[in-house]
């Protein structure tokens, strides 16, 4: 049977013997092509003389965190106090909490964090401020905070610059606290297509955060940290006022980044190393196959895969319940058998990765295990 590797480029095959082995359905890495990933965005970073701080959130993984450390990276971003935890219990520093976070208890864990690790947070609002300032102790390691700002997301951040600057005062006039910059993610902005779209909109929302560096200077609170950006639109936010990239969804691809060109109609530079193992588990109907993959082995929030390993071109994915999916055989192409495997490429990565306890990480002839921590539901 012909195969179509697509733009994914990867060498595994389903139908190797050491995959055969993984019982389906299971989220399988290529390894090489992780490392690949995660070695150019750091030299993509050092290039052009930013730093970088890769979101956890899109792998929720100590050993991809450790990875991406090693090559560079100056810490991690977390969307959770759960990854923060999981990350600073086995020793990586830097941690970056973007998500704004609300409650005693949060405010608790995360002052543990500060006080064993460090650790830096963002607020936008003078609540979370008091509460985060409450959960610390008296003469323990300040906590550094920075200003979420929404710079056209519509998600959080302040949208005021006169209420960002109170937010920063009053975190510079607070001895439990040390002013540490902003933060602005242009969430809108990493998954448009059209690459001229794109890059207009990533700099419509540089200039929203670039207007609020500049009136924190004019206060005499210069940010030390201007942190944001992502996958789509790194090469764009490298102009400014960035100094250091969360980009995520990197280390991984999915069908939607699969469909974002650079700026010369190109796809995108980074590889697919992350699918979805499945196995065929129904041939009894004609033009199709059925697969031991349906919602809860894939994210139902994008758009459907779009390359498949072990299928001929123009093979079609849909969802056919929690656990099977329904794929098309375009006419003149021999069906897999039963009992063949099918690696499917992620609908979107970050939620797919959340709904496994594990990757299958395929090194040249060996399959590691690495487990995947601070899932929804785990803490």
């Amino acid at each position: 049977m012909t195969t179509d590797t697509g733009s994914d480029r990867s060498p595994l095959s389903p139908q190797q013997a050491i995959l055969r082995e993984i019982e389906t359905p299971a989220l399988v890495v290529d390894f090489a092509a992780l490392t690949r990933n995660i070695d150019k965005m750091a030299a993509e970073a050092k290039k052009r003389g930013l730093a970088l701080r890769p979101h956890a959130k899109t792998h929720k993984s100590v050993d991809i965190a450790r990875l991406q450390h090693n090559a560079g990276a100056i810490g991690i971003a977390c969307a959770t106090v759960a990854e923060a935890e999981m990350l600073a219990s086995a020793g990586i520093g830097g941690l970056l909490l973007t998500a704004p976070q609300v409650g005693a208890s949060k405010a608790s864990r995360i002052a543990r964090i500060n006080r064993e690790h460090g650790i830096t947070v963002v607020v936008d609002h003078a609540r979370q401020i008091e509460m985060l300032a409450a959960a610390l102790r008296p003469g323990e390691r300040k906590l550094a905070v920075a200003i979420d700002v929404d710079i056209g997301h519509l998600r959080t951040g302040i949208t005021d610059t006169a209420e960002g600057l109170r937010l920063a005062q009053m975190i510079a006039n607070d001895e439990r606290l040390t002013f540490a910059g902003v933060q602005g993610f242009a969430g809108h902005a990493q998954h448009v297509h059209a690459p001229l779209e794109r890059k207009h909109a990533a700099a419509e929302a540089a200039g929203v955060l670039r207007d609020f560096t500049e009136a924190l200077a004019a206060n005499d609170l210069p940010p030390r940290l201007v942190s944001g950006s992502g996958t789509g639109t790194y090469l764009q936010d490298s102009a400014g006022p960035y100094n250091e990239l969360q980009v995520g969804s990197y280390v991984f691809m999915d069908s939607d980044y699969a469909q974002v060109l650079d700026e010369a109609g190109a796809v995108p530079a980074f590889e697919t190393s992350l699918f979805v193992l499945a196995t065929v588990v129904s041939v009894n109907r004609s033009g199709q196959v059925t697969v031991d993959a349906g919602t809860k082995a894939l994210a139902t929030n994008g758009p459907p895969p779009a390359n498949m390993i072990g299928l001929p071109r123009g093979a079609k994915y849909r969802f056919a319940g929690d656990e099977h999916g329904v794929i098309s055989i375009p006419e003149g192409h021999p069906a897999p058998k039963l009992g063949d495997r099918v690696l499917i490429v992620t609908t979107h990565c970050d939620p797919t990765v959340n709904l496994h306890a594990a990757y299958h990480v395929v090194d040249r002839n060996e399959v590691h295990k690495w487990r995947i921590g601070a899932r929804y539901g785990d803490a």
